[in-house]
């Protein structure tokens, strides 16, 4: 079936239909950084990015924390790191974020110049406000803390 003139858009081109079987979507622009850690984070395709991340930051932490040992905690989290969906595995990182200074210091680094200071601010509302809610009011699901970290970046 070929495609079907629809009238003129806004700028007085044809518009032009075709069936669903031929629709072909446009190709997505990101305008961001792409080595931006945060905002990479945030979206669910980089899963395996993240969890390399959450991954990296509990060794990091069981370096500085604990002389290299593993302990019950850190051994539960990498285990709950290696299965959990993004939404989990993104909870995770956030609260990785708010105490891992190695993690702070990469996602800082990645950090585009304007972003920074939206970083900054995110980082400390994360621990002053969002992490202290999570853990201490039981409403609060891991969708929930993901999309108020993720709306308090944009905002910062």
């Amino acid at each position: 079936m070929p495609d079907r003139p629809h009238g003129p858009d806004k700028q007085g081109n044809a518009v032009r239909t075709v069936p669903n079987s031929q629709f072909v979507p446009a190709a997505v622009v990101r305008r961001n950084n792409p080595s931006d850690l945060v905002e990479l984070a945030f979206a669910s395709e980089n899963h395996e990015l993240v969890r390399r991340l959450v991954c990296q930051s509990l060794a990091s932490i069981e370096a500085v924390v604990f002389k290299s040992a593993e302990t019950e905690q850190t051994r539960l989290l990498r285990g709950a790191a290696a299965k959990a969906d993004h939404t989990v595995l993104l909870s995770i990182f956030l609260c990785l974020l708010n105490v891992d200074p190695g993690l702070k210091e990469a996602v800082m680094i990645s950090a585009s110049a304007p972003n920074k200071h939206k970083l900054a601010g995110m980082l400390q509302q994360l621990r002053n406000t969002l992490v202290v809610d999570f853990f201490t009011d039981e409403s609060v699901s891991p969708a929930g803390f993901n999309h108020a970290c993720e709306d308090l970046y944009i905002v910062s």
